[in-house]
Parts: structure tokens; C-alpha cells; sequence
């Protein structure tokens, strides 16, 4: 078996069914972050940057990641605390006093305590739980939301898929978002080039890959620094506080803020970032969905499809009836990657069965197997064993709705 790519040429592209090459921004994000959360997130870089950049289309992708813990509940122990000493609800509003306690800078809290004894049962309260609360949170960063091979290889798996589409990288993190995108980085650089750039938001990471952006009232990455659970960037923007983020650290409420400084920084070093980004000189193209194998190690581990009509699509046979395979790897670690047709006329609905081969029987090797759709970008990923037989994986199934949009789901 020779290794071999394939380019339908002259297909006709549904626009409703593939994204053009172009660029794809991935949004690794950070702590106190649900899924939901993190697409916020993602949907708020999509805000600032737009959905065109220098004339060529912008994809987004979370790599998302779960987080723990919280600390706004500081704020309501301030606001209710507030209301035991002082009634009148001036002291609940002065928020300078709450951001002063936190900071550890006793100015203004002397000069309070001076003309309101108890408020300094309400100080003391804050500094204490944020002490305790910040010990706990940061070493969690590094402890029980600590990344697994698993989500490194569905990450770098996925890179590898865009790289072979032609898509130019623009990797973005926030938090400990950033220990990821290190890794992602780190990964994929060596193949992409100058495809590939970074920017770290408020870095929970000891080293960079490119730019960033750190506020001195972000009280997460502060906090870090001070009780020596990391060495961390310097920060290199200074911000007014906002009763909106009372950590100073999310990435929507405080580093996109429309009404403070660190949003414009963003912009700037994506958008320089974005502009020294040249499109990959690769074979693949992208599709209505995409199948995507690597592998841990050298050796040759095949990917074969099933179309729905009983076309076998692998490397001896790669121009299907529906889809292609247009990259094959012979050597090592992948990747191999099929695609179905752009073209509506072409793309067949039914199910497309998945499967893998170790084609010279190297023993221990472990694969990852990951499935995209155009609209919805990653639907499933597996990470499994590779034996000496052929492996059954995924069943991908195209259907159509009443209006006759394509749906794509993975059982």
C-alpha cells in the first residue's frame, strides 16, 4: 500500500453544507466555566472578531474543558454583611471598599473602620473566605480538573482535521484554558507552521506561545502568583474594578468588556495574529462531515467507511460514491481523514459505517476516531484500542428534515 491523497476537483459546493477554507478560531476555555458558559464565551470572541477577515470566512470551534469552583458568592457575603451594619445601604453600594479588602490594601478600609466600627467584622469576613476560598480554587486548577491523555488527543485530533482542510489556526485561551492550548499548540506548530498562532487571555500557564493579556484585578491569576502555585505571567494591563466580575478574571464580564481597555488588546493581538497566518500547503478538503483518525505511534492504521449504498472508501479504493479519502497515512500517528461530498446531489443519507484496521498488526496502539459536521463541528470522539482486527467504531447517520436540510448525528 502506497501512501496516496485525493481531491475531488470540479465538485460543486453547497454552501449550506461546507464551510470554505479559511480561518478557524479555537476557543480553549477557562475555570468557573460550564458548557454553556464556555460557548458564551466562544460566542463573545465571535463578536469581536466577526465572521469575515481579510476577505476569507471565520469557523469557530470550542475545545472545551470542565472547570470548578466559584467565587461570586464573595460579593453576596459583602452585600449581606453589608446590610447588618449599615441599614441605610450606603455601605452595600461602595464597592471600592469591597475591592479594597480583597486586595489587601487598607486605606480606605482604616478610614471606614474609623467612622464604622463594625465594618470591620465585614472586612475581616471577605479576606478570610477569600483566603481560604482562592488556596482551594487555584490548587484545583492543577489537581482535579487536570488534563487527561483523553482530551489531549480529541484536541489534537481535531487540529490535525482542520490543518488538512486548509484552515489557517487562530488559537485563543483563557484560564486554565491555556495549559491546554499549550499542549494543543505545542502539537500542532510542528506541522502547521506559520498556519498556526496564539494568544492567552488572563494565562493560568507558566510559559506562552504568543501574546497575552493579564489584568492587575484579576484575583484568580494574582492569587496564583501569591501563594507560589505557579510562576505566571506579569500583568500588563491595568483595569477599573466592576461589581459585574468581582474576580476580575471572566473572560466575557472583564477581558471583553465593551466598557474597559482589555478588550481592544484582545482585538489587537488576534487581529495581528490573524493577519501573519498563511494558508497550509495540504491535500485535504473539508465536507459535510468529516471522519478523522490518529494514532499513538508509528505504524499503519487504516480508515475504511461504509456508505449507505455498500461503497468500501480506504486506501485502495479511495473515490467513493458519496465521500473520498483523501489522505492516507502510511507511516505513523496520522492522520487519515474522509470526507463526504460538499455537493447536496451527491451526499447520500443513510448511515455510514466507520471502521478501523491496523494494517501491519503493530501490537499497543491506541487510536482516536472523531467525527465533525460543518455546522456543528465535533459530534463524537472516540479513543480506543487498535488490535489485530478490523475494528468497528461509529455508525454516522445523514438524514434529511422536512424543509430537506441535512442532519448528521453519531450512534
Amino acid at each position: 500500500m502506497a501512501a496516496q491523497s485525493f481531491s475531488a476537483l470540479g465538485s460543486v459546493r453547497d454552501e449550506a453544507l461546507c464551510q470554505p477554507a479559511g480561518y478557524t478560531v479555537g476557543f480553549f476555555n477557562g475555570v468557573l466555566n460550564t458548557a454553556s458558559q464556555a460557548g458564551e464565551g466562544m460566542g463573545s470572541l465571535q463578536g469581536l472578531i466577526g465572521d469575515e477577515v481579510n476577505d476569507e470566512s471565520v469557523q469557530y470551534e470550542n475545545f472545551y474543558n470542565h472547570s470548578g469552583g466559584v467565587m461570586q458568592d464573595l460579593a453576596e457575603t459583602f452585600v449581606q454583611r453589608a446590610a447588618e451594619i449599615d441599614r441605610s445601604g450606603e455601605l452595600g453600594a461602595r464597592w471600592e471598599f469591597f475591592w479594597d479588602s480583597l486586595s489587601g490594601d487598607q486605606g480606605l478600609v482604616a478610614s471606614l473602620t474609623t467612622r464604622l466600627p463594625a465594618a470591620a467584622s465585614l472586612m475581616d469576613a471577605i479576606h478570610t473566605s477569600l483566603s481560604t476560598r482562592i488556596v482551594a480554587f487555584t490548587a484545583s486548577l492543577f489537581t482535579s480538573q487536570a488534563p487527561t491523555q483523553a482530551d489531549y488527543a480529541s484536541h489534537n485530533t481535531r487540529l490535525d482535521a482542520l490543518l488538512v482542510q486548509k484552515q489557517k489556526l487562530m488559537l485563543v485561551a483563557h484560564s486554565q484554558g491555556n495549559l491546554f492550548m499549550n499542549q494543543a499548540y505545542d502539537y500542532i506548530e510542528p506541522k502547521a507552521g506559520r498556519s498556526v498562532a496564539a494568544v492567552h487571555v488572563a494565562p493560568a500557564s507558566p510559559t506562552l506561545r504568543g501574546p497575552h493579556v493579564l489584568a492587575d484585578i484579576d484575583l484568580v491569576i494574582n492569587a496564583m502568583r501569591a501563594q507560589g502555585l505557579a510562576s505566571v505571567p506579569p500583568a500588563n494591563i491595568s483595569l477599573p474594578y466592576s461589581r459585574f466580575d468581582v474576580t476580575g478574571h471572566f473572560f466575557a464580564e472583564t477581558y471583553l468588556d465593551a466598557a474597559r481597555s482589555a478588550r481592544s488588546l484582545v482585538a489587537s493581538l488576534v487581529e495581528t495574529a490573524m493577519d501573519s497566518l498563511q494558508t497550509p500547503e495540504t491535500v485535504g478538503s473539508p465536507g459535510a462531515f468529516t471522519v478523522t483518525l490518529t494514532w499513538d505511534g508509528p505504524g499503519d492504521v487504516d480508515l475504511h467507511t461504509f456508505e449507505p449504498t455498500g461503497t468500501h472508501v480506504y486506501y485502495d479504493h479511495p473515490v467513493g460514491h458519496a465521500g473520498f479519502l483523501d489522505v492516507d497515512n502510511t507511516v505513523g500517528y496520522g492522520p487519515e481523514h474522509y470526507y463526504a461530498a460538499c455537493d447536496s446531489r451527491t451526499l447520500q443519507t443513510g448511515a455510514y459505517a466507520i471502521v478501523i484496521d491496523n494494517f501491519d498488526k503493530t501490537p499497543g496502539r491506541q487510536a482516536t476516531v472523531q467525527v465533525a459536521s460543518s455546522r456543528e463541528g465535533v459530534i463524537f470522539t472516540a479513543k480506543l484500542p487498535v488490535g489485530t482486527a478490523s475494528t468497528p467504531v461509529v455508525s454516522v447517520l445523514v438524514s434529511q428534515d422536512q424543509k430537506g436540510r441535512f442532519r448528521f448525528a453519531a450512534q
